[in-house]
């Protein structure tokens, strides 16, 4: 009975609430099946306790199944399959951590010498693990996952033995992940990290999967991470798939990804997009100390689409350094790519070289890619590199690097050289470096050639807001070896206004410009040889912009010119018959950026030689530029031709007023330079001033002729206004036959000079005969102690013909109220712009003031002092314009000091006026 009441009591209580003890029991049931484990025993290839046989059951029992090891004897146990292995088509886990002694290193050892031509272990299914296995030698792959997803591979040996220092590669990758979702090959615990190296194809290969991660890998190295293996392909591969993660932000989730006898990481297709690679060391040992190179690129790139490399968070960034080719390659239309927060070609700290053997960065057909950024942690630091910092070529366009330290140390202190340029273009157009954002230009500096170097088809690049060749301060040189910027391209603009670019400190040239493609290039509104301020010397070692056979480009622009000072050599230089038509305007050069302190470049502001056709300045407002305080030349022309000179100030602070002189000559012709204009007319004229010493205004050395110095204001100069030939005022000879230095034109000789509301010039030149002169003249407020006056007040010109004699008198008057007691002196230039020196300067008297006086008898008297004279009386009835003069014909009579001259009153107003003639 008691049994019987138990069993009913228990029937009563099922049948009571009959579907939920039902439904628990199935659950029971469930969970059993999903908790069976199916124990290898032995290495047999099949049959009780085999592994294909416990692969077999797991299979059938429905649920996540548990393959474990549990083989007699110590030591490594290796299963060598004679046929492929089943596919796992339900989700199980195979864990070689189980087998008896296991350790870090794996037991279990799958060799797939005679396995077929399949891969190791298929997962077809989802969910399954695959770990602590050494899985080698088979004739595809180690692990093929294709199927629906978020399987696990974890703590395995993939292509080597199970010692982790010997190759033995599978046949294809070590893993493949095809057509599948949300898997995970290695983790962030040290137990998690699958070694993956030796096979013969890629060690991880991702194709048309997405959301995949791979983390905390060794890929390409032995266990130690020390000695290559390599996988004989890429590291990783990812070809069409989108959206999975290579690394991770956390330490532990980083993969070593070196030794690889190809890329590192390589994404490749139009699908292979939002992919990311972070946190990564690729081309390195595990310390980031030494190199480990992959033997193709760190990561490579190419048509793919919007992935990031790096990051702009803590420990995002991957170190790319020691790779036998580039840090980062983009080639054939990768797009829409950024690149941020990496170290490439230095060590983990980012102190010291570790560079990839080709450029940091190379960019090949490939547009619309951003390295670096102006947000915060956006930085790369691109250094140490063998080659260039970072390469742009073929065809590549709309690029942006931005926020950069390129050849320098991590701290942006100390030069940490790109052994080539810190950036080349050629054949790319369109790229942007820098940007007006705060924190969007880059640090060039250190490198062992240039800053940044335009080359062949380069075009149409812009550059805004770098240092280059300076600390991330801007105020210590950490020079580029070579120049800042080499350009041998057309069309790229360098510096904006908001957005210009220090370029300073470097061994060489700020910016070298050469080539006869290297035309229509715009450099605007940069510091040049000065701290990040403009207000201090960070010079260049040669000159601040160098042209070398490079025509038509444009150094400055009106309101956007650079400052260019403090260099080594010249501000800027013009080399070659093959720079012509160049254009510079509106720069400071010599100067800080107030214009009104000097900071001298060494030599020259402007050294021309063998250059024809340039535009130093201009007419219209702003085009001149300011050359002062330089510690020879202003300018210095020779052996160049057809160079116009024109509006500048020459010696002078911004101001036009304050000495600000250059040591040497304002301006000076050297032999050859032949043709050239200083000045012209119409605001044309430059100020020349404050020349030190002995030194001329403008001086023209034998050899040099046809050179027309015109309309300028020349005052101040420690020697001559204008020097021809030997130092010191050259006299006038007879008929003008001599030759040298502008053929010694002869001046004019004054003979009067009268100022009042008009200036009259009275005087003579003899030079060669039958020849038509445009005579020029000038006032200024004393004469030069030579003598021959200098020319602070352009009045105007006046043109003349010689006789047949070679002489010829004239007689003119010149609008401008100049106080009597002025210096007025006087240059010829002939009708081949041969400009003489200025003539003997003559104190412009006061003009005669007259003085009507009415007699008796309807007579009226008309006099003025006769201490002036050279004057006509006139009248008019009307000043209504246009007023018609005429001489009076009475004599004069010199009577009292004064000329008189008596008239018959009239019932009509009369005007009367002194004519100078």
């Amino acid at each position: 009975m008691s049994r019987h009441f138990q069993v009913s009591s228990r029937g009563f209580f099922f049948r009571r609430v009959p579907f939920f003890p039902a439904a628990c029991f199935a659950f029971l049931l469930l969970a059993r099946a999903s908790a069976a484990t199916f124990t290898v025993t032995s290495t047999n290839d099949s049959g009780s306790g085999s592994l294909r046989q416990a692969i077999l059951d797991a299979n059938a029992s429905s649920g996540l199944d548990t393959i474990a090891f549990q083989i007699a004897g110590a030591g490594v146990h290796t299963i060598a399959p004679v046929t492929t292995l089943p596919p796992l088509s339900d989700p199980a886990i195979i864990d070689g951590t189980t087998q008896p002694g296991y350790s870090t290193l794996p037991l279990i050892e799958l060799n797939g010498t005679s396995a077929g031509a399949n891969a190791g272990l298929r997962l077809l299914a989802g969910g399954c693990t695959v770990r602590g296995l050494a899985i080698n030698r088979f004739q595809t792959q180690g692990i093929d996952i294709s199927g629906p997803g978020t399987n696990v591979v974890v703590g395995n040996f993939l292509g080597t033995d199970p010692t982790g220092l010997l190759a033995r590669g599978n046949v294809f990758e070590g893993v493949l992940i095809s057509g599948s979702s949300g898997n995970v090959i290695g983790g962030t615990n040290r137990a998690d990290r699958n070694l993956i190296s030796g096979n013969a194809d890629a060690g991880v290969y991702i194709l048309n999967g997405g959301g995949n991660q791979v983390v905390g890998n060794f890929i390409g190295t032995t266990v130690t991470g020390l000695v290559r293996l390599g996988n004989s392909n890429n590291g990783v591969a990812i070809y069409n798939s989108a959206g999975n993660t290579v690394g991770g932000t956390n330490a532990a989730a980083r993969n070593l990804v070196s030794g690889n006898y190809a890329s590192g990481v390589y994404l490749a297709g139009g699908g292979a997009n939002g992919n990311l690679v972070t946190g990564n060391y690729l081309g390195t040992d595990p310390s980031g100390t030494f190199a480990l190179a992959n033997l193709g690129d760190g990561v490579t790139l190419s048509a793919a689409l919007n992935n990031v490399i790096g990051g702009t968070s803590a420990g995002a960034g991957n170190l790319i350094s020691g790779n036998a080719k580039a840090g980062v390659s983009f080639a054939a239309n990768a797009t829409g790519n950024l690149v941020q927060g990496n170290f490439i070609g230095t060590d983990a700290a980012g102190r010291l070289a570790l560079g990839n053997s080709l450029a940091g960065v190379t960019i090949f057909a490939a547009g619309g890619n951003q390295i670096g950024g102006a947000a915060s942690g956006a930085r790369n630091v691109i250094s140490g590199n063998k080659q260039d910092g970072v390469f742009i070529q073929s065809n590549t366009a709309s690029n942006i690097i931005a926020g950069n330290f390129i050849g320098v140390n991590a701290g942006g202190t100390n030069a940490l050289a790109n052994l080539f340029n810190g950036i080349t273009f050629t054949n790319a157009v369109g790229n942007l470096v820098g940007g007006v954002a705060a924190g969007a230009g880059n640090l060039i500096s250190g490198n062992a050639k240039f800053g940044v170097y335009f080359y062949s088809g380069a075009n149409s690049n812009l550059l805004q807001q770098n240092f280059i060749g300076t600390d991330f301060t801007g105020f210590t040189a950490v020079p580029n070896l070579r120049s800042g910027m080499w350009i041998e391209s057309a069309a790229n603009v360098v510096g904006s206004l908001g957005a210009r670019n220090l370029i300073s400190g470097n061994g060489e040239d700020g910016i070298f410009i050469t080539g006869s493609t290297a035309r229509s290039n715009l450099i605007q509104a940069n510091f040049i040889g000065t701290t990040a301020g403009g207000g201090s010397a960070l010079g260049n070692s040669r000159a601040g912009i160098g042209i070398s056979g490079a025509p038509g480009n444009i150094i400055g622009v009106p309101g956007a010119g650079n400052v260019l000072s403090a260099n080594l050599d010249a501000g800027i230089y013009l080399f070659t018959s093959g720079a012509a038509f160049n254009r510079i305007q509106g720069n400071y050069i010599g100067t800080d950026v107030t214009g009104m302190l000097g900071l001298g470049n060494f030599f020259e502001g402007i050294y021309v030689e063998a250059a024809p056709t340039n535009t130093i300045g201009g007419a219209t407002a702003g085009t001149g530029n300011l050359i002062s305080a330089n510690h020879t030349r202003g300018i210095w022309l020779t052996n160049a031709s057809r160079n116009l000179v024109q509006g500048n100030l020459i010696g002078l602070a911004a101001d036009g007023s304050t000495d600000l002189g250059n040591t040497y000559h304002g301006v000076e012709c050297e032999a050859g330079a032949n043709n050239n204009v200083i000045g012209g007319t119409g605001g044309a004229g430059n100020q020349i001033a404050f020349a030190q010493t002995v030194y001329a205004g403008v001086r023209i050395r034998d050899g040099a002729t046809n050179d027309a110095i015109l309309g300028n204001a020349i005052f101040s100069n420690g020697g001559l206004a204008i020097d021809l030939g030997a130092y010191g005022v050259a006299a006038n000879d007879v008929n003008d036959a001599d030759i040298g230095a502008n053929f010694l034109q002869n001046y004019p000789v004054l003979s009067q000079a009268v100022a009042g509301g008009n200036v009259g010039v009275r005087g003579t030149l003899n030079s060669r005969p039958s020849k038509t002169f445009l005579l020029q003249f000038f006032a200024g407020p004393a004469c030069d102690s030579s003598g021959n006056g200098e020319g602070q007040i352009y009045l105007g010109d006046y043109t003349v013909s010689t006789a047949a004699s070679g002489n010829v008198s004239f007689v003119t008057t010149f609008a401008g109220a100049i106080p009597a007691g002025y210096a007025i002196t006087a240059t010829a230039t002939d009708a081949a712009n041969n400009t003489s020196e200025f003539s003997s300067c003559l104190t412009a008297a006061a003009a005669p003031v007259l003085a009507a006086t009415t007699l008796p008898n309807r007579q009226m008297t008309v006099a003025w002092p006769n201490t002036t004279t050279g004057f006509a009386l006139l009248q008019t009835g009307s000043l209504t314009p246009p007023a018609q003069w005429t001489a009076v014909t009475n004599v004069p009579v010199n009577t009292g000091g004064q000329f008189v001259v008596t008239l018959a009153t009239t019932s009509t107003n009369r005007f009367f006026a002194l004519n100078f003639q």
